[in-house]
Parts: C-alpha cells; structure tokens; sequence
C-alpha cells in the first residue's frame, strides 16, 4: 500500500498521448496545487471538445460527455458522479483540467478506447475495430484464387455501466480522498508554552507530533496525506487553508487548550473540537482568540485584518453543516480516549479554517495548563491513541459521505 502510495503522488512534468494520428506531448501545470491540463491542448491530439457556460464545462471526448464545474473537485458522467484530485479551473483565459481525470478516470470509463501507462507517463487511444469488407466480384477476364477467409467482425462495445471500486479491506472505503492535516503553530510561534509539558516541550511540538502519528494512521488506513508542516517551520495562519483549497477532502487542525492565569487555571482539562462559526460563549471567544493570535508571528499583512477575513470567508463557506459533524464525531472518539472532560464540540471564527472550503475543524486536543492533561499530551502513548482516535472519525465521516454519495445517484455529490 505505502508503495502504490508513493507512486500516486509522483506527478509527471508532461504526458504523452499517443493516437493512430500521431502523437503530443502536453505539459502538465501545478499553479493551483493539483496537476491539470490545457483543455485547448487536448483538442487536436484527442479530438476532444469544450463549451463553457459561466462555470459549468461540458466535455465532449469520442462522442460521451462529462460535466465539470469550475472550482469542484467533482464531475458527473452517465448519471453518476465521481471525486476528483484536484478541479477544473480558469486561468489566464484557459480552461485547465485535473490531471487524475485524463489518467485515471478517462481510462477507466472507456476502457476500450483509451489505456494509460503510468511509468511512461502515456496515454493511448485504441485504434477503432477492423470490419470485414464485402468481397470483390471475380474478373470476368482471369478469375484469381479465392481470397483468404477474413476474421469475422469484432462485435461493437457494449457500454458497461461504471462499477464502483473494491472497498478497501481495512476501511470499506470505495473512493481515493486526501486529507490534509495541519500541526498548529510552528518556527518562531510555540504556542503556548505548555506549563504541564516536560522538558521545555511547548504547543508546537506536541501538535506535531500528533500530526505525524495521524498522517500514519490515515495512510495506514489507505488514504491520502498531506501535512501543512512536517518540520519546525512558521506557515502562515492564512496560508494554511490553501493546502485544502483543490486537492483534499477535509481539513483537520491540531492544536493545544490553555487556560489564563486564575484559580480556573490548573483545574480546567479535557477535549474540545471546533469548526467555523460565531463564537457563543466566553470561552470559545477566548480559544480563537488565543490561536489567531499567531497572525504576530508573520509577515504579510492581512487585508482589513484577520475580523473582515473570516466574516468574507463566513458568507463563502458552503461546509460549515459538514464541518459539524465531522467535529462530532471527531469529539466522540476523541473523548472516549482522553483522561480529562468531554468538553462537546464548539464553534469559533478560526482564520485557519475560514478559507478551506471543505468541511475544516479544529481540535484542541488537551489543556498544556492542566498537570493530567499536560503527561497525556506529552506521551508516545497519548499522542497515538488521540491520533488513532481522529483518523477512526475521519473514516466513519467519509463512509457516511460515500453513503449520501450513493444515494444522490445523478445529483452533484458535493456535501462538501
């Protein structure tokens, strides 16, 4: 599994397309995240068609359609829909298509025309059948030997309808997805310096360590990672969401609870999950604003401050209903395993989750102020149990998405 892993993420810098009517190499662009094509490049080579009607795509290739919409990671064919690693977008006049549509689904649908060969980056369109011909009259001047007998003709294809794949054997998961998973803090910005924490350890290292274990767990579980940092490194509140802007199906942030000086101090433990809203309550006003306080850290400015971002991103946010329960499930594995209360999930205008657009939350794994919580978090055994736990609810999250999936049949599919 780790090797087909490692061979899905290398993308080529170009992909050879090979027709009885010659062949083209196109270029492969990566400006937004996800690999994608010029839809213009793949006219000749493909004889391949494209009309765009605000931001729906419809895609004409050997007389079948496929729907796209600009921005969605989505497309519909026959009736069904299917994911994709990445989605159609416009840039400098041009329609771009995902890559891991031409390669894997192109290919997959119509089996009896086009086959793709990963290792040599090269797609190849089959050449049509040889039908028989009739057979010429005889001269009436010399009459030749009778002509070999000819094959008789291939039968047409018959149009199969698409089979969902195998349910992998750990999960009963059917369709790839990427999550995208974001160890808070980071370089410069410790977060809080872990009163509870052992040896000098400070926010930043529990939340990467916990980062790495759950990128393990989703990976062992058969599904895509991406990390925000995988290393002691500043990435930028805002800048972090852009990792999920194309190519992932959730975002999950990691990070550590803090209560300020008092006689609450010492005593408040437990876990909470969030997800982007208002906040409600004293507390959930306090926890944003104890993360977004890392904006300090960073260099570029954000336009009319980090209030007027996220209320833009609020009226854009199309996952928020998703988010919910992702966090609720998150929460109820999560608390079954932690030694401190079960604190409910919550809600607060996070600017790393505001501009995802996936279902996005952050979990706040633990109190660095609380001496219980503080040696959980700290432990190899904690880190990996919180870790397990997470990567447990983002599978069940992702059945119940298949699910509704399935049920939609022709509809859009995008709940998230």
């Amino acid at each position: 599994m780790m090797v087909l892993l490692l061979l899905a993420s290398l993308i080529p810098q170009q992909v050879l397309i090979a027709t009885p009517r010659g062949q083209a190499s196109i270029p492969v662009s990566n400006e937004t995240g996800a690999a994608a094509v010029a839809a213009v490049l793949l006219a000749r080579p493909l004889g391949l068609t494209v009309s765009l009607d605000g931001s729906a795509v419809r895609v004409t290739l050997d007389s079948r359609v496929f729907d796209f919409d600009v921005g969605s990671p989505f497309f519909r064919f026959d009736g069904a829909t299917y994911p994709l690693v990445g989605a159609p977008y416009v840039a400098r006049d041009t329609l771009f298509l995902p890559l891991h549509w031409l390669t894997g689904h192109v290919p997959r649908l119509l089996p009896n025309k086009y086959r793709w060969n990963p290792w040599l980056a090269r797609l190849d369109e089959q050449p049509a059948p040889i039908l028989a011909t009739a057979p010429v009259p005889p001269s009436p001047i010399a009459a030749p030997p009778p002509p070999p007998p000819l094959p008789p003709p291939l039968p047409a294809p018959v149009p199969q309808p698409p089979r969902s794949a195998a349910p992998n054997p750990i999960t009963g998961l059917r369709l790839p997805h990427t999550i995208v998973v974001d160890p808070g803090h980071g370089g410069i910005d410790p977060g809080n310096p872990g009163l509870n924490f052992p040896g000098g350890l400070t926010e930043k290292d529990i939340t990467l360590g916990i980062g790495k274990l759950l990128r393990a767990e989703l990976v062992r579980r058969g599904l895509n990672v991406v990390l925000t940092r995988s290393t002691d490194t500043l990435i930028e509140l805002a800048s972090r969401p852009t990792f999920c802007r194309a190519v992932c199906d959730l975002f999950v942030s990691i990070h550590v609870n803090a209560m300020p000086a008092g006689k609450r101090q010492t005593a408040v433990n437990g876990v909470e999950t969030y997800f982007l809203s208002d906040a409600k309550t004293e507390d959930q006003k306090r926890v944003a604003q104890m993360e977004n306080d890392a904006l300090r850290f960073e260099t570029t400015p954000v336009v009319d401050g980090p209030l007027g971002f996220i209320l833009r991103d609020l009226q854009l946010n199309e996952y928020l209903r998703e988010s919910a329960r992702l966090a609720e499930l998150v929460q109820g594995k999560v608390s079954r395993i932690h030694p401190g209360e079960d604190r409910g999930v919550q809600q607060g205008p996070f600017l790393v989750l505001a501009a995802a657009r996936r279902p996005a939350i952050l979990v706040e794994a633990g109190f660095a102020t609380n001496r219980s919580d503080g040696a959980f978090l700290a432990s190899a055994t904690g880190q990996h149990k919180i870790a397990a736990a997470i990567a447990d609810a983002i599978v069940g999250y992702l059945l119940e998405f298949e699910r509704k999936l399935a049920g939609v049949g022709g509809g859009s599919g995008q709940a998230r």
